[in-house]
C-alpha cells in the first residue's frame, strides 16, 4: 500500500505497556501499524469465528519480528509523531537492556523521562531475545530474558502461518543452534520475543 503525501510527513511507534510496568516501543511502519489497528479493532468489536488473539506479531525495524503475550499486556497504544522531529525513526530501541554500550547506538529520552539505548546497525543485536514468566535458574545458566546469537536461520518455518491463525499454534518453541544443540520453551511461557525474520523465513524465500 503505497503511502499519501500528508502520511509521509509522520512515523509510528508501537507502545506496549505490559501488566508487570514493563514499556516497551517498537517503530513501525505503516503497513505494520494498520494491520495491528485491523486485529485489534475486529476483536474489540468481536470476532464472528470467536477467535482469541493470543499473540501480537508484527515486523519493526533492522528486519525483526516481535510477538508478545495478549496475556501480558496491560494497554497498547500506537503512537504519531511528525517525522521532522524525529532523528533515526527505523533504529532499533534496546527495550531489554542486552547491547553493550559500546556498539553504534544513540541515547534518547522517552517521554516519560527514561533512557533507552537505539541501536542503528542489526549486527550489535542478539539473533533472539525471549523474555519469558518464570524466573532465572539458581545455577545462572541463563539470565530473563534469554539471548539467542547461533540459532538455524528457518528453524521456526511455519510460525508465522500459526500466528495468522492458518495454522494450530505449537505448544513448544523448538529452537536449533548452528551446533544442532536444541532447546524448547513451552510458547506460554514466552511474554515477549523479538528475532530476525530468517528464522521463518530463510533467505530467499
Amino acid at each position: 500500500m503505497e503511502e499519501s503525501e500528508s502520511e509521509k510527513h509522520f512515523v509510528y511507534t508501537l507502545r506496549v505497556e505490559l501488566s508487570n510496568g514493563k514499556v516497551l516501543l517498537y517503530p513501525i511502519d505503516r503497513e505494520n501499524k494498520q494491520y495491528l489497528v485491523n486485529k485489534l479493532r475486529t476483536n474489540s468489536e468481536g470476532d464472528d469465528e470467536n477467535r482469541l488473539l493470543r499473540f501480537l506479531w508484527f515486523e519493526t525495524s533492522l528486519a525483526r519480528m516481535v510477538i508478545i503475550n495478549t496475556n501480558a499486556v496491560a494497554r497498547v497504544t500506537f503512537l504519531i509523531d511528525p517525522a521532522a522531529q524525529i532523528v533515526n525513526h527505523k533504529a532499533y530501541p534496546d527495550n531489554f537492556n542486552v547491547v553493550e554500550k559500546d556498539t553504534v547506538i544513540e541515547e534518547k529520552e522517552t517521554k516519560e523521562g527514561e533512557a533507552r539505548l537505539y541501536v542503528l546497525q542489526e549486527e550489535y543485536l542478539p539473533q533472539a531475545i525471549i523474555y519469558h514468566k518464570c524466573k532465572a535458574p539458581d545455577d545462572h545458566y541463563n539470565d530473563n530474558p534469554l539471548l539467542y546469537s547461533e540459532l538455524s536461520p528457518g528453524c521456526l518455518g511455519l510460525f508465522n502461518l500459526e500466528l495468522e491463525g492458518i495454522l494450530s499454534l505449537r505448544q513448544f518453541l523448538n529452537l536449533i543452534d548452528n551446533d544442532g544443540e536444541e532447546s524448547f520453551i513451552p510458547l506460554e511461557q514466552i511474554i515477549v520475543m523479538e528475532f530476525y525474520s530468517n528464522l521463518i523465513y530463510e533467505a530467499g524465500q
